[in-house]
């Protein structure tokens, strides 16, 4: 399961949805709410690591800046400014996880709506990818402003849904919005850092309170696995996208919606 959540956390097949599929197919019984927040826990550490320098730097600039110009934004640099928009960015879907993510949860967590979702993500992702562009190095990059950003962020709402993806929402909307693929994948991940910490953080004293203190082994290995297939898979994602685009993911998601229809039907 930690390797499930690591690889569909940010390969754009949906996390939420693999972890309701896998239990239900093998008849598996859920890990429970300590074991889901260490697993998310995981795929947040794999992102600060791989995107440790870019962090670093950015979080840098922004204290330099807002010590130099408190009140003029507009003389900050598009680093410090990136930051200030990944968070404003975040609010949409951080207010809509607050307000409808239990109901919504709850109401979505059969098969068959995973399902749907995954095919109607698919047909979003599918008409993002025809508007996105390769990050050619030849071609000057399209600038990254705010409207694009917030335009990432509002998509992300959609990843409430299971079987939609988080990450493939928020790259549609980049690509929508006119970033490139590599522009896009970048914003879709590091928009993905505040709303998995600010989850992680919601539910971790809820989660150490039920738990007992037995099977620290599989927390440990459920987060190493988590972590390390998640840095994998944003890596893997990075470089493919690209030159690939998002067609695999689409044909994949579609096969996967059909197969699960039909165990429903049978």
């Amino acid at each position: 399961m930690g390797i499930v959540q690591g690889l569909t956390e940010f390969i754009p097949v949906s996390s939420s949805g693999h972890l309701i599929i896998f239990p239900e197919l093998f008849g598996w019984e859920q890990g429970g709410l300590a074991f889901d927040t260490t697993l998310h826990l995981g795929t947040l550490a794999a992102l600060l690591v791989y995107f440790y320098k870019d962090l670093r730097r950015m979080v840098l600039s922004l204290i330099r800046d807002a010590g130099k110009s408190t009140y003029h934004f507009s003389r900050y640099s598009p680093e410090s400014k990136l930051v200030v928009w990944l968070l404003i960015a975040t609010v949409p879907a951080g207010l809509a996880a607050f307000l409808f993510g239990d109901y919504l949860e709850s109401t979505f967590r059969s098969m068959l709506s995973v399902s749907i979702f995954l095919l109607l993500g698919s047909v979003l992702m599918f008409f993002a990818d025809r508007l996105g562009k390769n990050g050619d190095k030849s071609q000057p990059a399209p600038p990254i402003s705010y409207g694009k950003v917030i335009v990432a962020g509002f998509f992300q709402c959609l990843a409430l849904f299971p079987g939609v993806s988080r990450s493939g929402s928020t790259i549609s909307g980049g690509l929508i919005s006119g970033l490139n693929r590599t522009q896009a994948a970048r914003i879709s991940f590091l928009l993905s850092i505040p709303i998995i910490a600010a989850a992680g953080a919601f539910q971790l004293p809820d989660a150490l309170a039920v738990y007992s203190g037995a099977g620290a082994g599989t927390l440990i290995s459920g987060f190493l696995t988590s972590a390390l297939s998640g840095y994998l898979a944003v890596s893997f994602l990075m470089k493919y996208l690209n030159s690939h685009g998002l067609r695999s993911f689409i044909i994949y998601r579609v096969v996967l919606s059909i197969f699960l229809i039909f165990l429903y039907i049978a």
